[in-house]
């Protein structure tokens, strides 16, 4: 029998990559996203024929709730993995942000997350071996600049993980969280777009499918993707503050 999988945010970038990647080994995937029309396009490709999906606002409750009950009933009640990987960045200096543009971040990508968690837990609960694995952020190894409040949301994220990892151990179900650098997506360019004048070197989504897969299987808590941002996490554990933050403004070229 095929392992079942939802992801939120499915309709582009890591989402859809990571949607394909497990399709063409077999999952039957869910994908969701508040992007309806970008969804019904995604599931009429010939790579999701076994697929399923719809309409899943990760800010709205009901929304949520009606996604999961598809969920549901395509899969017999099975979830073995819930991928929360919904999310938006907007990147600017703080004061030059509207606080309504900061909160969307806040609402998608702090309490989407959550909510998305908090009403999956029955089915991940049922479901032997069930994993969670929550999207984090190399900006949850130290605060971004340029990047204040979506790198805020990815400590949370991060913070999250860890402690449901600990609780929800008791329930048999592994929480683990993928920390990927800035990713070849058109949310990675809007992030590196203003942490540096020259190129931010970038991944393609695939690296994070592949993390997303060592994470269900291999177990772990925190999975950072790259090197650099491996020697980073390392270097930011283990050092005083002011060198934290000369790390930090040499890697994000903030000077």
């Amino acid at each position: 029998m095929s392992r079942t999988m939802m992801i939120t945010g499915a309709a582009r970038g890591i989402g859809l990559t990571t949607a394909r990647y497990f399709a063409e080994k077999g999952w039957r995937v869910g994908l969701y996203d508040c992007d309806s029309e970008a969804i019904t396009e995604v599931l009429q490709q010939p790579e999701f024929g076994r697929c399923f999906g719809g309409v899943c606002d990760v800010t709205d409750d009901e929304s949520v709730a009606y996604a999961l009950q598809h969920f549901a009933e395509q899969t017999h009640d099975i979830m073995d993995v819930l991928v929360n990987n919904a999310g938006v960045l907007s990147a600017g200096y703080f004061e030059d942000l509207d606080l309504a543009t900061q909160n969307k971040m806040i609402e998608v990508n702090v309490l989407g997350v959550m909510r998305v968690a908090h009403a999956a837990f029955p089915l991940l609960r049922e479901t032997p071996g069930a994993t969670l694995v929550n999207l984090c952020s190399v900006s949850s190894i130290h605060g971004v600049p340029t990047l204040a409040i979506y790198s805020a949301s990815k400590f949370f994220v991060n913070g999250f993980t860890e402690a449901l990892a600990l609780e929800w151990e008791r329930h048999g179900i592994h929480v683990a969280c993928v920390k990927p650098p800035i990713i070849n997506t058109q949310m990675g360019a809007a992030a590196g777009a203003f942490l540096s004048e020259t190129p931010v070197p970038t991944l393609e989504p695939i690296v994070v499918a592949e993390a997303i897969d060592r994470a269900i299987h291999k177990g772990g808590t925190g999975h950072i993707i790259g090197t650099g941002s491996k020697i980073w996490g390392l270097l930011d554990r283990w050092l005083p503050e002011a060198g934290r933050e000369w790390v930090a403004r040499k890697i994000l070229g903030f000077n």
